[in-house]
Formats: structure tokens, C-alpha cells, sequence
């Protein structure tokens, strides 16, 4: 599947505590355990530092390198000292098979929209390119699918079409 060129994305996308963590988490390992490879990427709202004060990567950093990679035996840190966008973000995937996104509201690429209560409707009026709904509660969304939160397995079925096809399933 995997050929180079940035992955199909799927955005899972909800007010915070909806369970999209969770639900991404399950994809993944489904995914995977079906020979996918998976990349993923996570809107967080706040701060994050990943450097440690007085580090040798953290002195790089401030004293004015744009990136500092921290590179060990099992696994590789890019910091960059600004946010990136998901757009810029992307390119970092290639040649995976799917990209799972969580947050990015605002971005174009197809939304699977994750509602815990009612009030939570509302999102999906503000978003663009909705392919579907995945909720716990009774819900008749119009032409929307509606998928249960429990059902990992009909979820990444849905997941793998879209991706594959790029379109939502029929």
C-alpha cells in the first residue's frame, strides 16, 4: 500500500473527552494487526515541552538551533521550537498507509465527528468534509452514518474504505 507519497488522512475529531484518544488508540491496533501502517498525529491544546532544563539536546535549543533531534536506540525526537501545522506535519508520514488525526478541527480532510451528548450536535454544523458520526447515544443524523463508539472493528472497516477509496463508503 505504503508508495511514498503523503498517506490518505482521517481525522477523528470532538469536544474533549468524547473518547477520541481511546478510540484511536483501538484503530490503531486493529489496523496494524492487519498489516496497515499506521501513522498518527495529535492536536494538543496547550504547552508542550519534551526537552528536559539542562539537557545537551535543551542547551541546542537555547542557544538558537531551529531543530534539534534527539536520536537514542529505540526511538527518535524531531523538536522544532514552533507549532506546525497539519499540513506541514504530513510530509513527515510518507509512505505510510493511513495517517489518523486527532484534532485539527478546522482542517479539510475527512472527519469521522465523535458526539457524547447532545449538546455536542453543534460541531457538526461548524465542520467541513463530515463523513460521519460516532456516538453512544440514540441519534438519527440525516444522512450522516452513525457508527457506536463500541464497534472498533465496523469503525476501521469504515476507516480502511475511506482511505482506500477516498470517498466515503456507500
Amino acid at each position: 500500500m505504503t508508495n511514498g507519497s503523503i498517506p490518505p488522512v482521517v481525522q477523528i475529531v470532538g469536544y474533549s473527552d468524547t473518547g477520541k484518544t481511546t478510540l484511536i488508540t483501538c484503530l490503531i491496533r486493529h489496523l496494524t494487526r492487519e498489516g496497515w501502517q499506521v501513522g498518527a498525529v495529535k492536536r494538543h491544546a496547550g504547552e508542550l515541552e519534551m526537552d528536559q532544563r539542562g539537557k545537551d539536546s535543551w542547551h541546542h535549543r537555547e542557544a538558537g538551533a531551529d531543530r534539534v533531534a534527539i536520536t537514542a536506540a529505540n526511538q527518535t525526537a524531531l523538536i522544532i521550537p514552533r507549532s506546525l501545522g497539519l499540513a506541514e506535519l504530513l510530509p513527515l508520514f510518507r509512505g505510510l498507509d493511513l495517517v489518523l488525526v486527532e484534532g485539527f478541527k478546522g482542517a479539510p480532510h475527512p472527519k469521522l465527528v465523535m458526539l457524547r451528548e447532545p449538546s455536542h450536535l453543534s460541531l457538526l454544523e461548524e465542520l467541513s468534509n463530515v463523513w460521519g458520526v460516532i456516538t453512544s447515544m440514540p441519534l438519527h443524523q440525516g444522512s450522516l452514518p452513525v457508527y457506536r463508539r463500541e464497534d472498533v472493528e465496523g469503525i476501521a472497516n469504515v476507516v480502511k474504505e475511506m482511505a482506500l477509496r477516498g470517498f466515503p463508503p456507500e
